[in-house]
C-alpha cells in the first residue's frame, strides 16, 4: 500500500505570486502581525516600500477573489 507524502504548506510571494515552501523562502518580513515570505530580497524590499498594497494583494490571491 502506497502512503502519499503529506501535503506541504506552500506560501505565495505577494509581490510576484510565486509559490514556495516556507523553508525555501530566502526572505521574510512581518506586517501587522503576519509573516510574508519572498522569493528574493528584492521582492521583500518592494513589499516594505508599500506593505498595505501587497498585503491586500496577498489576501486576494489567497482567497481567489478579484
Amino acid at each position: 500500500m502506497n502512503n502519499p507524502e503529506p501535503m506541504r504548506e506552500q506560501l505565495i510571494d505577494p509581490v510576484c505570486g510565486m509559490r514556495m515552501e516556507p523553508e525555501e523562502a530566502p526572505a521574510v518580513t512581518s506586517y501587522e502581525g503576519r509573516s510574508y515570505y519572498f522569493c528574493s530580497d528584492t521582492h521583500k524590499e518592494e513589499f516594505e516600500r508599500n506593505p498595505s498594497y501587497y498585503a491586500e494583494r496577498a489576501k486576494i490571491e489567497e482567497t481567489g477573489q478579484k
